[in-house]
This record gives C-alpha cells, sequence and structure tokens, in this order.
C-alpha cells in the first residue's frame, strides 16, 4: 500500500545508484518501478530485490489495495484504511477472480484512492465504512454502485470477502467487475449477498 520507513528508502537509493537506475517512480497502484533501465539490469536488479521472474499465480487474491494514510497519518481520515487494506490484502477467496480486482480504501470522505471507481471501494464516514463495487476508471468509466453503509472494519471485510466471491461464482471469465454490474444490477448483488 506504498508505505515506506526511511531505511526502506535508503535501500531503495542505493539499489537505484548502484544499477544506475535513471528513474524510479511510485505507480498509481503504490508500486514502485524502476524506469529506463536496460533489461540486462534489470535482470540483476530483480534478482537482488529476490523478485523471481514470473510472479506466482494469484488469482485468488485481489489485484492490488491502494489505501490512504488514514486515520493513523492523515488530519482529515475518520477510518483506518491502512488496517483494512491490509486485512483486505490477505483474502483468500473461494476461487480465481474473473478478472483482476482493484481496490480502492479511503479514509475519509475525500476519497483520495478513487473508491467510487475502483471494483471495489471503501470510504470511511462518521458511523463506519461505506461500500462500493463494481467501479471502473478504464475506457468505459463506471460509478460503483453501493452496497451497505456504517459497517465497522470486520463487517466491511466480510462483506468484501462475499461480494468478491458472489463476483467468481456469477461472472464471466475475462468480465471486470464494472461489465459485470451493468448485466447483472445492485439489485441481483444485493440478493445474493443479504437475500
Amino acid at each position: 500500500m506504498g508505505m515506506l520507513t526511511p531505511d526502506d528508502m535508503e535501500n531503495i537509493a542505493a539499489i537505484c545508484r548502484k544499477y544506475d537506475v535513471p528513474v524510479a517512480k511510485v505507480t498509481g497502484a503504490q508500486r514502485l518501478a524502476f524506469l529506463g533501465m536496460p533489461t540486462e539490469q534489470l535482470e540483476a536488479l530483480r534478482k537482488e530485490l529476490n523478485i523471481p521472474d514470473k510472479l506466482p499465480h494469484t488469482r485468488n487474491r485481489v489485484h492490488y489495495v491502494q489505501a490512504c494514510p488514514g486515520s493513523e497519518w492523515c488530519k482529515y481520515g475518520t477510518g483506518n484504511s491502512l488496517a483494512l487494506g491490509g486485512e483486505i490484502e490477505k483474502l483468500e477467496l473461494d476461487g480465481p477472480l474473473p478478472y483482476k480486482v482493484k481496490v480502492g480504501v479511503s479514509g475519509c470522505r475525500m476519497c483520495c484512492c478513487e473508491s467510487w471507481i475502483r471494483d471495489v471501494g471503501l470510504i470511511s464516514q462518521n458511523k463506519g465504512w461505506k461500500l462500493i463495487f463494481g467501479g471502473n476508471g478504464a475506457g468505459r468509466p463506471r460509478i460503483g454502485d453501493v452496497v451497505a453503509e456504517d459497517l465497522n472494519d470486520e463487517d466491511a471485510v466480510a462483506l468484501v470477502e462475499k461480494c468478491l466471491n458472489f463476483y467468481i461464482r456469477n461472472a464471466k471469465f475475462k468480465t471486470r467487475s464494472a461489465r459485470f454490474m451493468e448485466r447483472f444490477g445492485i439489485d441481483e448483488l444485493k440478493k445474493g449477498l443479504f437475500g
């Protein structure tokens, strides 16, 4: 979720100098990309960082979780988005996801993690978390549907898991959640979750 200690940053800077990395970028997914390197240098850097050539297949996990600093680090935060995001990252689902799933956890209503346009979005409000499902920010953008509000942390994680398992059982392979929700609809999703 993009959290780095000063030691992490010093280690990254040392590696960038060692491999003559022209530019390191924090991506929209809160990952670190090393840009402008020749392939052979990039391979050596990957080995030093113990990053395998092919990452293990993780289709029964979310693609990534983006979380803002939340109540722990931001004066506007009303919810601990980092802790909640960490719990969602750990979810092991009932099977492989139909397609990649991006999660945005925003610790306040300013919605810094663009939760409305993520496959799964959570926004902290005064009485708990608002859960949104089926958003997309790509070429065919879609504002997600509100599934539930006023959820505590435990209920929010449990409901995210239920939403994703419902998506697994009912969506066609390679269908993003936005296209699934356009076809399926919020009423059918709620019936399947709460019904």
